[in-house]
């Protein structure tokens, strides 16, 4: 199994902006093959500021990587203005693990 693991540092008060934000783009992700499930967690993490992690699960490294390259994924996207992160963003970042145990 592998894990996509997304964390965003928020202000507080926007974990819910992000929690939708992820919420919203389910339909196709759970079409993927190699898909397993995702879970939205949220903790407030100091003074001022909340933490969300987006876990999503898929069976493999090579499941989620057909899915990044995808053209649904690709199409979302691009269906986005490039515009800059959201002023209640304080941090982000992605990581990658595989389930060893």
């Amino acid at each position: 199994m592998f894990y996509q693991i997304k964390r965003i540092v928020v202000k507080e008060g926007f974990s819910n902006q992000v929690v939708e934000g992820f919420s919203n783009r389910g339909g196709l992700l759970a079409q993927q093959p190699g898909y397993l499930g995702k879970q939205v967690l949220v903790k407030k993490v100091r003074r001022g500021e909340e933490e969300v992690m987006v876990m999503v699960n898929w069976e493999s490294e090579e499941d989620w990587k057909n899915w990044e390259k995808s053209p649904e994924h690709i199409a979302g996207h691009k269906a986005k203005p490039k515009a800059e992160k959201p002023e209640y963003i304080v941090e982000s970042s992605h990581d990658l693990y595989y389930v060893k145990g």
